[in-house]
């Protein structure tokens, strides 16, 4: 797998899914803290990051390091949405998450494998990693955990479950380990 240069892993995340050992790539990285005007809706207090002068939310700011490398990206987010209605963005709308920007993926490919893996996922989209990036034939699932604040969830490993059976490996995930810069 070819990585953005600012996303190349550096460490593994080791999870356990059927009494089998996985090892998903990962990357520690720091982000500057975003010291302008404060954010008007925070999504539940979401700590925002100072992203090329633009204070934004840890998803949003991995998506566009893929965006920047020429991939194709969108945070996709399902709280709050129906179980095969997840809501596609690639900014954030500070009036708030119900007013947010539905930016559907126009790559059929990579819709019907969106769609294929939420069939084995129980017919559900909860739990899919926080940000699909794909260049060529290349797809990635990124998770954004914010270093000893954050951890992996239950739905987030059914995901990744069923993304194996469906057929992906291991390259096609990458455990973002976030912090801010001290």
């Amino acid at each position: 797998m070819i990585y953005p240069e600012k996303l190349k892993p550096n460490s593994v995340e080791i999870f356990e899914l059927n009494n089998q050992i996985i090892s998903i790539p990962k990357v520690k990285i720091e982000f500057e803290k975003w010291n302008g005007t404060p954010i008007k809706n925070t999504f539940g207090g979401k700590p925002c990051i100072d992203f090329n002068n633009v204070g934004i939310f840890a998803e949003l700011a991995i998506m566009n390091l893929f965006l920047q490398d020429n991939w194709n990206a969108r945070w996709i987010e399902t709280y709050g949405k129906p179980k095969l209605k997840p809501i596609h963005l690639t900014e954030w709308n500070e009036e708030g998450f119900k007013h947010q920007t539905h930016n559907a993926i126009d790559d059929d490919k990579i819709q019907n494998l969106l769609n294929e893996i939420a069939k084995i996922n129980a017919h559900n989209f909860g739990g899919i990693w926080d940000v699909v990036a794909w260049k060529n034939d290349q797809i990635i699932f990124a998770e954004s955990k914010r270093s000893k604040k954050d951890y992996i969830q239950s739905t987030q490993n059914k995901w990744l479950k069923s993304s194996l059976e469906f057929g992906l490996t291991e390259e096609n995930f990458l455990m973002v380990e976030w912090n801010f810069r001290n």
